[in-house]
């Protein structure tokens, strides 16, 4: 694997129990991540994009759910290989996931600054009081001391995001996830959480993925950005490329959705249509029945991903 690469999954594949049986929800999906690399992974809700993340760091719960093929490579080493216990040594400490409710993922019952040195404790690395704090002013906490003695509930939501940055970078992981970071915070907190993890990148070096529904997010933080639906990736390239010439029919009109509130038209532009469930995922394309594109050759079976103008593409009609 390239020395670049520190991030690179193959093909993965995961379903979830459904009745008696099992039902495939992420049908494929390759990413990279380089070091020092941002990358937007976007989509509608139900796309794929969390369930292959938590992939990463093995929290599929295998009684409900199993990864049916695939590899995930995190600095050569395929972590599907390894077991509960060879996971926890990297899970929180190497790599590192930021919930998408900090509110819901941090414990009520333990004050923040003891959940943020428990990261410490986990891995056996030197802990004290006076090294929580200055993680916790790092993340922009005013009154770190104060704050360090309170609970999740005396918090704001951009105070507990911010407790949830902290206990992700406190162990210098090398890759940070970060789900939907700011869907639970406030406008006038969402570039502050933003410029943080940006800064995060900057100063420390770590590899980011983001999870989000919003390209003016991918826009500013993301170098390169991949785009799923219907549990398969349907494009991939820089941030730049897609946001100045989409090449997939998802893609283009998910950015006239965005362009239309911009330009304050009378009209907004609305994708028809609902997204797929996995109930209904056919051997087809699944942006069919909502594309205007759309030819016969699309529902002969699932386009194969192409490589055109230094991107990846999932379309028969590039």
């Amino acid at each position: 694997m390239n020395d670049k690469i520190l991030l690179k999954i193959d093909d993965l594949k995961i379903s979830f129990r459904n009745g008696g049986d099992f039902l495939q929800v992420v049908r494929g999906i390759d990413l990279e991540v380089g070091k020092g690399e941002i990358v937007g992974i976007l989509g509608e809700s139900g796309s794929g994009k969390t369930v292959s993340s938590n992939s990463i760091v093995g929290l599929i719960d295998n009684e409900e759910g199993r990864i049916d093929s695939g590899e995930i490579y995190f600095r050569g080493q395929n972590l599907l290989k390894l077991s509960e216990m060879e996971l926890r040594k990297i899970r929180g400490k190497n790599i590192s996931y930021i919930f998408q409710n900090p509110a819901e993922a941090l414990n009520p019952y333990i004050r923040v600054g003891k959940q943020i040195e428990e990261a410490l404790k986990v891995h056996r690395l030197q802990y004290s009081k006076e090294i929580v704090l200055e993680v916790m002013e790092s993340v922009g906490l005013d009154e770190a001391k104060l704050i360090y003695n309170m609970y999740p509930f005396q918090l704001s939501g951009g105070q507990c995001q911010r407790v949830m940055i902290a206990i992700g970078i406190i162990c210098k992981p090398e890759l940070l996830i970060a789900d939907e970071p700011t869907s639970s915070i406030d406008a006038s907190l969402r570039k502050k959480v933003l410029g943080l993890l940006r800064s995060i990148n900057e100063r420390y070096g770590a590899s980011i993925i983001i999870i989000t529904h919003d390209f003016d997010v991918a826009r500013f933080l993301c170098h390169r950005i991949t785009i799923m639906y219907g549990g398969l990736v349907m494009e991939q390239g820089t941030t730049e490329e897609i946001l100045k010439k989409p090449l997939h029919p998802y893609t283009r009109d998910l950015l006239k959705c965005v362009s239309s509130l911009d330009e304050s038209r009378d009209i907004l532009f609305a994708l028809e249509g609902r997204p797929p469930s996995p109930l209904e995922f056919k051997d087809e394309c699944p942006f069919y029945n909502r594309c205007k594109n759309r030819c016969e050759k699309c529902k002969e079976s699932i386009p194969k991903v192409v490589e055109y103008q230094n991107r990846k593409v999932r379309c028969v009609n590039i």
